[in-house]
């Protein structure tokens, strides 16, 4: 009797074997997915904290106007952030200057979209992953003055101390030299 009670429950469990191996694999693959996208999310945002660093250093070289600084610092960002595009996206990048009254907190803040785990297409409805977090770089490195500003200064100057000298070739020697 003992026998077949036994044989009867050995029967029952037929597969489990192969169900506890699944469970344990989707468990395993689940972490090591979420892990290499982890890393995935952590090197593009190094990454582009490294692309906003260059943006104002690019940001603070002086060039003959603001505006030319701008356009500097924006392409130098976007051409670091293209490279990145099909994992970071939807890219917001602003020139800031955070205190008025000083020149030295210029700077550039950018805000990006990324997936923190990633899911193909035909897991996601709409195409759009639920896992995709806003995250955001600063760097403020100040900003020198334009060559345009460096010469309208010594202008103002020359003027004001009477040189005589004002709109001559003289008042850009001073701001070849000064600035």
């Amino acid at each position: 009797m003992k026998n077949t009670t036994a044989k009867k429950l050995l029967k029952r469990q037929d597969g489990q074997a192969a169900i506890e191996f699944i469970t344990v694999v989707v468990v395993i693959f689940f972490f090591l997915f979420f892990m290499l996208s982890l890393s995935i999310t952590l090197v593009v945002s190094d990454y582009i904290e490294y692309a906003t660093f260059m943006a104002a250093r690019t940001l603070k070289s002086m060039y003959s106007t603001d505006a030319v600084q701008d356009r500097l610092a924006r392409q130098e960002f976007f051409k670091y952030a293209e490279r990145v595009q099909g994992i970071a996206r939807n890219f917001d990048f602003q020139i800031k200057q955070k205190d008025v009254n000083d020149e030295q907190t210029w700077g550039v803040e950018a805000s990006y979209d990324i997936d923190l785990f990633y899911l193909p297409p035909l897991f996601t409805k709409g195409g759009q992953p639920p896992s995709v977090i806003r995250l955001s770089a600063q760097a403020y490195l100040g900003r020198d003055p334009s060559f345009e500003s460096c010469i309208n200064f010594f202008d103002r100057l020359a003027n004001t101390l009477g040189f005589g000298i004002s709109g001559s070739g003289l008042v850009q020697q001073m701001a070849d030299n000064a600035c």
